[in-house]
């Protein structure tokens, strides 16, 4: 029996290869990938710190408007706000948005803070 190889109908190469991957892979590859973009909290000096104190104080003082960057499970975050007050004993402090919503900020959450003019 003879086979002509032009008669046969081919799928091609990429049909006939397609993988599935069940669902608990693909989730586990979504999770690797998030897990690879996370970072470290990094270590703040005693200069940052007073820096970051000092920005505060007078952000508070001429009521300007502050952004922090904060540490968000592995993740950095933006936010911008005025500053209502701050409490040294509990370490945090509570901003007032620009939409009149109020957001509390630990100060171990924060990597930066910078005055906006």
């Amino acid at each position: 029996m003879s086979v002509d190889i032009d008669n046969i109908k081919d799928r091609g190469l990429a049909k006939k290869w397609q993988g599935f991957f069940m669902p608990e892979h693909v989730e586990g590859l979504k999770q690797m990938w998030i897990d690879q973009k996370k970072i470290q909290m990094p270590l703040l000096d005693d200069y940052q710190i007073q820096e970051f104190e000092e920005r505060i104080k007078y952000a508070k003082d001429y009521k300007l408007p502050v952004e922090f960057t904060l540490f968000d499970n592995g993740f950095t975050d933006v936010i911008i706000g005025r500053i209502h007050s701050f409490d040294q004993l509990k370490q945090k402090i509570k901003l007032i948005l620009d939409d009149n919503t109020v957001e509390y900020i630990l100060f171990s959450e924060i990597m930066n803070v910078q005055i906006q003019d």
